[in-house]
């Protein structure tokens, strides 16, 4: 695969978990950040399921393997993306999304520690304009409601370090056998998210199905088509993307995501972008351009 087809990948990834995350937030405000959770990651493992059978595709796991994805699943997948959208409740997908953005510096870390890849002095200054970013969002917080809000910023913190968390242990997995599939990974991935829903509410589940059926038809179809295009087809262009790929090489593309939902979100709304929202952007895409130049 070259650089072009994982560049492709990742992009496309970006755009529609972006594009999804936009029902998330509506979801998580109406119900809850679990609740949301739950059907989004069941809804990926009904589909990844299907698309492992019909490939007939399979790789003998190892035991460390197993271990690390279903650790991934219930770390990024599970608890990870509980916090995020407990953020989206508060914050916004495209405000949440843009602190999403620190992770690729959580992965270059990871990646100077531990694989040996070059962490260069213009990284810290990128991590500094993303200081900035949070710190404008902060400003605008308080402004409209006259809190600092640091508990949904600390959540979407959260959720980012252990989403990062499991793309590492999914890349130690695909390192320990290259020949793993991606819709066996991401199978085995919900299996481990599905396991941590259980062991946080052993009875969550007879709730979303209760409250999924008293939904109105265009409302399921809404819920579990943003689910599809959020955690199935974006996981399974961003894994191929993830096997492939340098650890670090996948930052660059990640401004896609905040730009594009942020788009969205203004449509949706019918208002221009706030002053503080372009402020944002400003030293979010300086930052960037630090960590990509």
């Amino acid at each position: 695969m070259n650089s072009f087809e994982i560049y492709g990948l990742a992009i496309g990834a970006n755009l529609a978990y972006s594009s999804a995350s936009l029902i998330y937030s509506l979801y998580a405000k109406r119900f809850s950040s679990i609740w949301i959770n739950q059907i989004k990651v069941l809804t990926a493992f009904v589909a990844f399921s299907m698309a492992m059978l019909i490939g007939q595709r399979f790789v003998s796991l190892s035991h460390p393997s197993l271990g690390f994805l279903l650790l991934s699943g219930f770390s990024g997948l599970c608890l990870g993306d509980i916090f995020i959208f407990r953020a989206f409740r508060t914050l916004g997908a495209s405000r949440s999304l843009i602190i999403y953005s620190f992770q690729p510096l959580l992965l270059s870390i990871y990646g100077y520690i531990f694989l040996k890849q070059i962490l260069r002095p213009q990284d810290l200054l990128a991590f500094l304009s993303m200081v900035t970013c949070v710190f404008i969002f902060m400003l605008e917080r308080n402004k409209n409601t006259g809190s600092w809000d640091i508990k949904s910023f600390l959540w979407a913190f959260l959720g980012i370090c252990l989403d990062a968390i499991g793309i590492i242990l999914t890349r130690t997995a695909y390192d320990a056998q290259p020949e793993l599939e991606t819709f066996q990974v991401n199978t085995v991935r919900c299996l481990g998210a599905i396991a941590g829903f259980i062991l946080l509410s052993p009875r969550g589940y007879f709730h979303v199905f209760k409250d999924l059926k008293n939904l109105k038809y265009r409302e399921q179809s809404l819920v579990i088509t943003s689910s599809f295009i959020g955690c199935f087809l974006s996981l399974t262009m961003y894994l191929a993307a993830l096997k492939h790929a340098h650890v670090g090489m996948l930052t660059s593309i990640a401004i896609t995501g905040p730009v594009w939902v942020s788009l969205l979100e203004c449509i949706y709304e019918r208002k221009a972008p706030s002053r503080f929202l372009l402020g944002a952007f400003s030293f979010f895409i300086f930052g960037f351009y630090l960590m990509v130049s």
